[in-house]
């Protein structure tokens, strides 16, 4: 089993901005497995830079994926309902992309194995060396930690069939704009 971060190519993609009150921008932005159904579908947005490569995954949103039609259309749908919830994204264009807002938060981090930045305060910091519970896997390959759950969407593979695993359907879908790291494994 391997265990992949995965965020947008943020410096090859296009970015999406809300078109909000600067007081609410970390409110909206904020995707931390909590539902975001009520009033998120009101909210406009923009693509910050229309000049950059159009791929089918944005940037501009910590903690969620945003994605346009066609890879709405295919059979990752299917893997993003059992993450969580898909939201409407209206383009002031027209366009309609969605974000898929993860739910899908597993108490799986392995604490004693795992190494952290820590602070001269003593307090810990960020993630250095990820270790996990193998046996605490969500059903659905896209999910979250607690600890990093603002910001880091993972995925797991070579656990069930490759086509049910986001990592292998997205590879073999040739869909562009994600980045996968490996974690773990």
């Amino acid at each position: 089993m391997k265990i992949y971060s995965v965020r947008p190519d943020s410096n090859n993609v296009q970015w999406v901005i809300p078109i909000v009150p600067e007081e609410n921008i970390l409110s909206v932005l904020s995707f931390d497995c909590i539902t975001k159904k009520n009033g998120f579908d009101n909210i406009e947005w923009y693509i910050f830079n229309p000049k950059e490569r159009k791929g089918n995954f944005y940037t501009g949103v910590n903690g969620a994926l945003i994605f346009d039609q066609e890879v709405y259309d295919s059979d990752l749908s299917i893997l993003f309902e059992m993450a969580g919830e898909i939201l409407p994204i209206k383009l002031e264009n027209g366009e309609i992309l969605y974000a898929l807002n993860v739910l899908e938060c597993v108490n799986m981090l392995n604490q004693k194995e795992t190494t952290y930045d820590i602070y001269d305060s003593g307090k810990r910091g960020r993630i250095l060396n990820y270790s996990f519970h193998p046996d605490r896997l969500s059903e659905s390959s896209i999910f979250k930690i607690p600890e990093t759950s603002r910001v880091e969407i993972l995925t797991y593979t070579d656990v069930k069939y490759p086509d049910d695993e986001f990592y292998t359907v997205y590879k073999e879908s040739g869909f562009t704009g994600l980045v996968f790291e490996e974690i773990w494994g």
